[in-house]
């Protein structure tokens, strides 16, 4: 018990967003995404379909029915299926979407400059 009345007060020094940061797969792609319906959205000006089973995370991380995203907009980091419809989709925190979707073209990954923690490969 003493242990958590120390760790507590650390915990609240730093905000949650540099508590935990997400990581994305290598593939996605980032746009702006509407939810109209719950398997319709429109995605960067665009008409687009959900695929059966879409997972919806929020910017805490957690999953969204779409049903209650109906009439949002976010900014939104995505991947799609083999069929083309999105499959996974990522709404972005203000400092997610100031983040560049993926590392500068031309550089590599050395001993002394590791890869990007941020994002895994899929």
């Amino acid at each position: 018990m003493a242990s958590c009345a120390f760790l507590a007060p650390a915990a609240a020094l730093f905000p949650l967003q540099a508590q935990a940061q997400r990581l994305f797969p290598q593939k996605v792609e980032r746009g702006s995404i509407t939810f109209t319906g719950t398997h319709d959205v429109v995605l960067n000006d665009k008409r687009e379909r959900l695929a059966p089973g879409a997972i919806v995370r929020t910017e805490r991380n957690t999953i969204a029915l779409t049903g209650s995203l109906r009439g949002k907009t976010f900014t939104a980091n995505y991947l799609r299926d083999p069929a083309h419809l999105v499959r996974e989709v990522w709404l972005l925190t203000p400092a997610e979407a100031e983040r560049p979707l993926r590392p500068r073209l031309g550089v590599t990954a050395t001993p002394d400059t590791p890869a990007d923690p941020l994002i895994y490969r899929n």
